[in-house]
């Protein structure tokens, strides 16, 4: 659905009674915020490749991540990766701001200053490179302009104007937005949740199911006996 549509089917399943331009599209976006919020959805799963360092990079050079568009949080126990452009890659996982001094020696590891949107790479940087960033997006903002649209799978879309009407009726969690559901909205919204987590159950089991974490260089495996 595009917003416009989106709009109207709202004010369908709120009995014909509008709730406001400006006010519908605050309730719609909240909704998205609070489902994309739920899990590390595979549709909102991103890297970026724009950020690179030198050797010459400390425990206190800043890196921006402002310039990153729509970043919401890092995923993956080591979301950062220093490619050199051919075969070396160092690992980098996060660890508390708060404690940047014990661990400002401690290669393979960063802290983020998430108030100013700044990232550090501590200890020794082995080579100059791209730095890989995993990381969550927040999907766009969701307008009335015809062509706006909510990057799920249009069959997931309802869940959105469900989800807005519940929260303009006073919901202000997930348990307050079900209670002021008429209860077929809430069977087709729930129906909705369940069918979008496990096809994305599916994507995430799809992008697993031939990795082998132990694979790479034919090491040995803990807890196997290794011949």
């Amino acid at each position: 659905m595009t917003g416009p549509e989106l709009e109207t089917f709202s004010t369908e399943i709120n009995g014909g009674a509008s709730i406001g331009a400006t006010l519908i599209f605050q309730f719609i976006n909240l909704a998205k915020a609070m489902v994309e919020q739920q899990r590390p959805w595979m549709l909102l799963r991103n890297t970026d490749t724009t950020k690179s360092v030198a050797t010459a990079s400390t425990w206190q050079t800043a890196i921006d991540l402002s310039t990153v568009e729509r970043f919401n949080r890092f995923y993956g126990e080591t979301p950062i990766k220093l490619f050199d452009g051919t075969s070396g890659i160092q690992y980098f996982r996060q660890v508390p701001f708060d404690r940047r001094l014990e661990y400002r020696d401690t290669s393979g590891t960063f802290v983020y200053d998430e108030a100013n949107k700044l990232l550090y790479l501590n200890g020794t940087v082995s080579f100059a490179g791209t730095l890989y960033i995993d990381h969550i997006k927040d999907s766009p903002e969701i307008t009335n302009d015809d062509s706006s649209s909510w990057m799920f799978p249009s069959w997931v879309h309802p869940l959105l104007g469900f989800y807005a009407v519940a929260i303009n009726k006073g919901g202000v969690d997930y348990d307050d937005i079900n209670a002021r559901m008429a209860p077929d909205n809430r069977a087709q919204a729930n129906a909705i949740i369940k069918m979008l987590e496990g096809w994305d159950n599916e994507k995430q089991l799809q992008s697993q199911q031939n990795t082998d974490p132990y694979q790479e260089g034919d090491g040995d495996r803990p807890g196997a006996i290794n011949l």
